[in-house]
C-alpha cells in the first residue's frame, strides 16, 4: 500500500486553502446584480488599465483575447 509523504500533504493542505479563501474573498460590493454595465472590446495587442481579459475567441486568429470593465 502506498502512502503519502508529509511534505506532499502539506502542499496539497496549503493549496487548497489558498483556493478557498481567494474564492470566498469577497466583500459586499462584489455581489452580482442585474443593474451591472458592462463595456466589451478587444484588447488589440496590450490590456488597458481598467480593463479585465475574460475571454479567448480562438476563431479570431488576429486579437483573441476579449476585455471587459464595468461601467455601472
Amino acid at each position: 500500500m502506498k502512502t503519502i509523504d508529509l511534505k506532499s500533504l502539506i502542499i496539497g493542505i496549503l493549496l487548497a486553502s489558498t483556493l478557498f479563501l481567494g474564492i470566498a474573498a469577497t466583500n459586499q460590493g462584489d455581489k452580482w446584480d442585474n443593474k451591472q454595465q458592462w463595456e466589451f472590446g478587444t484588447s488589440r495587442g496590450k490590456i488597458p488599465a481598467g480593463w479585465e481579459p475574460f475571454a479567448y475567441d480562438s476563431a479570431d486568429q488576429f486579437d483573441p483575447i476579449l476585455i471587459r470593465r464595468r461601467l455601472k
